[in-house]
């Protein structure tokens, strides 16, 4: 990328950032469904459960959030580590994922607690290799939960649901964008800045991957980074090297802007437009 359009491409960005990136905007988001849990072990396993039913209209993500949320009670991951039962969801049901799947993922994400005392403890013991490409230390985090003991009336599920299960908790190496697992990962990583949770401190800011949804990739498509809606982990590579040529550190510090931008009705030309100067 030429230095003077990067320059320009930044500034625009920068200025998206400045005027979508705040808290403010955040209560019209998921991770608003975060906020209300103190405890930072808490907010970690709400935004996990949150972020993986993020997918469809935002009215109804937060409505399908709060019901699942509401039996864990005030202290999820306490309930989540105890013995209690899970079967909490019965007659649960957002689009494609019902009570099953989320009892089944609850068994998932206590087995991963017991283990390592959280996920991101559950996550870096995953993963070995530090170095490990944020493809691999994904697939491994995914794999490493999915393995995680049932309870012997839930395994007729696991074969039944495999494939609303598999959407729910997607893989890269299969080629998954996993658009809603690279955004938890954004909630969690980034900083605490009135959007983002800043909640782990073992993974680095510039190893995120930019979580591609609908909104974004029209925004991507007008910038001419790509060329299809159809996206995969391949493209989310492509795009997030992009933004490491403008963002080395921080690469995915613009995704929430550009999302609630598109959201809204604006227009990134807008802000490429303001940050040309005009001839005089």
């Amino acid at each position: 990328m030429n230095q003077r359009p990067q320059a320009k491409l930044k500034a625009a960005l920068d200025l998206a950032f400045n005027d979508y990136h705040h808290e403010k905007q955040s209560r019209l988001d998921p991770i608003s469904l975060v906020y209300p849990f103190a405890n930072p072990k808490d907010r970690e396993v709400i935004a996990f459960f949150v972020a993986l039913i993020s997918y469809g209209n935002v009215a109804t993500i937060l409505k399908s959030g709060e019901k699942l949320l509401l039996p864990l009670g005030k202290n999820p991951l306490d309930y989540l580590k105890s013995n209690e039962k899970l079967d909490l969801w019965r007659g649960f049901k957002h689009r494609f994922t019902t009570g099953d799947d989320i009892e089944i993922l609850a068994h998932w994400v206590r087995g991963a607690l017991k283990a390592q005392g959280s996920l991101e403890g559950f996550f870096v013991h995953s993963n070995p290799n530090p170095l490990a490409p944020m493809k691999v230390k994904l697939s491994q985090f995914v794999r490493g939960l999915t393995v995680q003991p049932l309870p012997s009336h839930l395994k007729p599920f696991l074969k039944l649901r495999s494939r609303n299960l598999k959407y729910l908790l997607s893989d890269p190496e299969q080629g998954s964008a996993c658009k809603r697992l690279n955004m938890f990962l954004r909630w969690v990583v980034r900083p605490n800045d009135g959007v983002d949770l800043g909640l782990w401190k073992q993974i680095s800011t510039s190893e995120l991957m930019l979580p591609l949804d609908t909104h974004i990739v029209q925004t991507l498509k007008k910038l001419k980074w790509i060329r299809t809606e159809n996206t995969n982990w391949k493209t989310v590579e492509t795009v997030t090297h992009k933004l490491r040529e403008i963002s080395k550190s921080d690469p995915i510090r613009y995704d929430f802007a550009l999302c609630h931008l598109s959201m809204s009705g604006g227009s990134f030309k807008h802000y490429q437009n303001l940050s040309t100067p005009t001839e005089s």
